[in-house]
Parts: C-alpha cells; structure tokens; sequence
C-alpha cells in the first residue's frame, strides 16, 4: 500500500505528459489534414513533444527518489500549477488581442508549447521546493537531538563530576601529607573548571545557533582569568598585558575562544622556556585579543581543517561578527589574534 501511494504521483506525471503528447499529436495530426501539407506541423510537433519527453524523464527520476509520497504529490502539485500558470498567461494574451478585434492566428501552438514548458518548470520549482523542505526537516530533527544530548550529558555529566568533587574535597580535609592534599585541590580546580566548562556548553551551542543573546562582557576579565588557570595547569609562563576593562558585544561563550586559543598554545609548547602572552588591546571600534607563544607552530594543513578548538574559536568568532587573524612569531611561534565589535559601537 505505501509503495502505490508513492508511485501514484508518478502515474500522474506520466498521465500529464502522454496527455500533451496525445494533444499535440492530434492537433498537427489535424493540421496536416487541413493544410495537407507535413513539414510544418511536424515541426511544431518536434517543439511540442521535447517539454512532454522532458517530463517523462523527470517522471522516471521522480519514481527513483527517495522522496515520500506526500513530497511527491507536492511535486505533482508545482508541475500541474506550472502548466495552469504557462498556458493561463498565454491565453489571457490571446483573450485579450481578439477584444481589440486584432488577428491571432495558430493560438493552439503557443498553448501546446507553454503547456509544457510550464509543466517542467513547475516540476522543477517543486523539486527545489521539496529538497528545502527536507533539508530544513533534517535540520529541525538534528537540532533537536543535539539539544537532547546536551542536556542529558549535562546532568549526567555534571552530577558524576559532583560526586568526584565532593570526594576530593574528603581526602583534602582529612589528610595529614601536604603533597596528597595540594594533589586532590588540584583535581578540585580542574574538576570546577570542567563543571564551568559544562554550564558553558549551553550557551556555546545557543550561540551557535543564533539563539542566545549578546551584551557586553569584559574581555579583558575572561583573559586574566584564563591566564591564571593555564599558568597554573601547565608548565609554562603565562603573561598578560591587559587594560582596566574591554567590554566587547558577545556572551559568556566568549570564554571558550580564549580557553582554547591558550591552552592550545600552552599545551602544544615544547620550547625549551615555553612562554605564553595575552594581551588586549582597545581600538576605535574592536576590541583585540592576541594570544603569542614561541611554540612549533600551527601546521597549514590544522590550520586549513581547523578542526576541534580551533574551529569552535573560528565559529563563535564569526557569529560575534569579529575576525580571526593568524601569523607567524619571530622568532619562533604563532600568533593569534581575535578583533570583536566594541560593546555600545555600531
């Protein structure tokens, strides 16, 4: 039953070409009756007939699509709406000349031929119009699954990171060795940094989307604070150049492009001294972050992918509307650099 309610829109389709096919060939059939004479007739057939085998072979397309029955019909419905349209046109032009007495000579032709052009087009128009509708499905069933991932391994997640936490802070109050506790603090920070990162996911994939709300954040307060945690976290020496205050239009997934631009650039450092700078700088109508290590460098080919953290950085940039900037460090190293739109300038 489901495969009939499938193919029927082809059936239809098929009907609607054979039915022009048949027309015309019983129209110029007449002609060269009338006329006694074949050339002509048999060339407007030829006209006639390439809309109606163009049909058929967009029937033979339709029945091999994986589209179901109701977006078949759709596509049956534009084909019918075009051949409406086409030959509607056409015949309010012919209506219209022979008010005004003028002489429309052939008229069955240009309707014939509009009939099926207007057909195919039709066709066509639905076809794109189907596949827009089937990609924003996708879209909309995508979206969804990926809100209800997050927010089950949000809870799941944060609650099992609670339990650890709550350990640690156990074998830290009841411990007598000063390397045990200075350890389960350390798991404590890094644990409180993965419960901030998890609040964070939220608003990383609402921004993502287009969905969450931008104001002004001190970029300038985010630097100072990821600073101070990757100095701690890493072996290398994190310094800052900062100003009072950059208030920059984003939101709290701000976070998440510093975060990764210096750890990255902490964590992939082998130099023999790793070094770390991040600075702010306030300009007319950005705001700038530039993260400098004297580490390896970004391989083309990372940087052409831009996968992972660095991609996350690239997209929440853009939908900041600010610009992402990549260099080399003399002498050695990578510089990256973000300019975000001033928070209060347009």
């Amino acid at each position: 039953m489901g495969s009939l309610r499938r193919q029927l829109p082809v059936a239809v389709v098929v009907g609607l070409a054979l039915g022009l096919l048949a027309t015309s060939a019983a129209h110029h059939a007449s002609e060269v009756t009338r006329i006694n004479h074949t050339s002509g007739p048999l060339s407007a057939f030829a006209v006639d007939a390439v809309p109606a085998l163009i049909l058929l072979s967009a029937a033979y397309w339709l029945h091999n699509t994986p589209f179901g029955a109701r977006h078949r019909w759709l596509v049956v419905a534009w084909s019918t709406a075009g051949t409406v349209v086409f030959t509607g046109v056409t015949a309010a032009t012919i209506a219209i000349r022979e008010f005004e007495g003028r002489s429309v000579t052939e008229p069955a032709f240009p309707l014939l031929v509009d009939a099926g052009v207007g057909a195919v087009a039709g066709f066509a128009a639905g076809v794109f119009y189907v596949r827009a509708q089937r990609d924003a499905e996708r879209a909309r069933r995508a979206r969804h699954a990926f809100s209800l991932v997050n927010d089950v391994l949000r809870h799941d997640v944060r609650n099992s990171l609670g339990v650890v936490r709550g350990h640690t802070e156990m074998v830290a109050e009841s411990t007598d060795d000063e390397d045990v506790e200075a350890r389960a603090n350390t798991i404590r920070e890094q644990t409180d940094d993965a419960l901030d990162r998890i609040e964070n996911a939220d608003i990383i994939a609402r921004t993502i989307s287009d969905d969450a709300a931008l104001g002004p954040v001190d970029l300038a307060a985010v630097a100072e604070t990821v600073a101070e945690r990757v100095a701690n976290a890493y072996s290398v020496t994190v310094a800052t150049d900062l100003p009072e205050n950059a208030d920059v239009r984003a939101n709290d997934a701000v976070r998440s492009v510093v975060d990764n631009l210096v750890e990255n650039a902490a964590e992939h450092n082998d130099a023999d001294d790793p070094r770390v700078t991040v600075a702010v700088d306030l300009r007319e109508d950005a705001v700038r972050l530039e993260v400098r290590d004297n580490g390896p460098g970004v391989p083309d080919d990372v940087l052409a992918d831009a996968d992972g953290g660095l991609d996350l950085v690239a997209t929440l940039v853009d939908h900041y509307g600010g610009e992402l900037h990549v260099s080399e460090n003399e002498p050695r190293g990578t510089v990256f650099a973000v300019d975000l739109p001033r928070a209060g300038v347009d």
